[in-house]
């Protein structure tokens, strides 16, 4: 077990001391380089299991209780449902939601807000967003005792296959959202 933790941290590029958020900040790093909808790479997918797998072993051996992803073809659905969006959450793992076109807004807004952990991302459409954080440091006495403040960015590819990302205002995240519905139903 010693030898596969071991292996584990290699897989994520992270020290064997590290703590919580040190294995959580480059899980969530490395699943969104190497996720399928992602990454097309030949080796992406076998990457991010590998990467999935590590996680979720160093994890249970802190003891944290991981749920497992689905990995039955049968438990994954291959399309989603008829009439329905879909919309992926990403956080400790990813989970696919589906919703009419009419409840696509409320649905989105229902599991992914400002209020979640800077890291957790979302996938609408073919675009992807994540809740960052960023120091406080234009309000010098309060900004030390509040932190951080959240903001919300999104990820994108380069034409010459680079990801870059670029800070979005909530609100026009949730224009496209709504048009993303709205598109749907029309």
């Amino acid at each position: 077990m010693l030898m596969e933790l071991e292996r584990c941290y290699r897989v994520l590029g992270i020290r064997s001391d590290a703590d919580f958020s040190e294995v959580k900040s480059a899980f969530r790093r490395l699943a969104l380089e190497y996720h399928p909808d992602r990454n097309d790479g030949p080796e992406a997918e076998a990457k991010f299991n590998a990467i999935t797998e590590a996680y979720s072993t160093i994890m249970t051996s802190q003891g944290y209780r991981v749920q497992p992803r689905p990995t039955e073809p049968e438990a994954v659905p291959d399309q989603q449902p008829s009439g329905k969006l879909a919309f992926t959450v990403f956080a400790d793992r990813e989970v696919v939601f589906y919703a009419s076109p009419r409840l696509f807004e409320t649905e989105v807004r229902k599991h992914f807000s400002a209020k979640l952990t800077p890291g957790t991302s979302c996938k609408v459409g073919n675009r992807w967003f994540e809740i960052s954080a960023e120091p406080m440091e234009s309000v010098p006495l309060l900004g030390l005792r509040i932190g951080k403040r959240k903001l919300l960015i999104e990820w994108y590819k380069t034409p010459e296959g680079v990801d870059k990302w670029k800070p979005i205002a909530w609100d026009e995240f949730w224009s496209y959202v709504r048009r993303c519905g709205s598109e749907a139903s029309g």
